[in-house]
C-alpha cells in the first residue's frame, strides 16, 4: 500500500474529501488537503456558539507507519466570514488509519478544538502568538474521537 490520491469519506454525521499528494517516490509520506463538506449538529452548534459561520479546508501530513497503516494530522479553522475574515476556532485532528483494500481505509481519530481570539469570557486565546497553531500547553475546549471510512474516487 502507498499514499496518494483523492478520497471521499464519511462517518459520525460528516462527509469529507481528502487529497493525498505523495512527497516521495514510494508513497510513504504525503501532504494532505482535507475538506469537511457536511457536518453533524454538534459541530454546527459549536461553530455557531463561537460566532463562526464556516470551516476552512484542512492542511496536513500523512505518513505510513506499517505495510497497510498510516498516521495523519491536519489543521483547519472555524471562521467568521468578512473583510477581514476572523478565525474563531483552531481545529486539530490527529489520527491513525488502516487500508481495508487498495482503494479504501478506516480512520480512528481525535479532534481537538481551541479558541483563537481574545476577550472571550471564560476562555483563553489558545493562539496568543498568532501563528495559526495552538500554543504549547493550551487546553482544547472540546475533544471528540471519531471513526470514519474513506474510498478512493474511481477512474471510470
Amino acid at each position: 500500500m502507498q499514499l496518494g490520491g483523492g478520497f471521499i469519506g464519511s462517518g459520525g454525521g460528516i462527509i469529507f474529501d481528502a487529497l493525498q499528494i505523495p512527497l516521495d517516490p514510494a508513497g510513504r509520506t504525503a501532504a494532505l488537503h482535507h475538506k469537511i463538506l457536511a457536518w453533524n449538529a454538534d459541530t454546527a452548534n459549536l461553530i455557531a456558539k463561537f460566532g463562526a459561520d464556516t470551516l476552512t479546508e484542512g492542511t496536513g501530513q500523512v505518513e505510513m507507519t506499517g505495510r497497510d497503516t498510516f498516521k495523519l494530522s491536519w489543521v483547519a479553522y472555524a471562521v467568521k466570514q468578512g473583510n477581514p475574515p476572523l478565525i474563531r476556532l483552531i481545529i486539530v485532528l490527529n489520527g491513525a488509519a488502516q487500508f481495508t483494500g487498495p482503494d479504501s481505509y478506516d480512520i480512528t481519530s481525535s479532534l481537538y478544538v481551541y479558541t483563537a481570539f481574545e476577550n472571550l469570557p471564560y476562555f483563553t486565546d489558545a493562539d496568543a502568538d498568532d501563528d495559526g497553531f495552538p500554543d504549547p500547553g493550551t487546553t482544547p475546549i472540546w475533544t471528540v474521537s471519531s471513526f470514519n471510512s474513506a474510498t478512493r474516487v474511481p477512474i471510470p
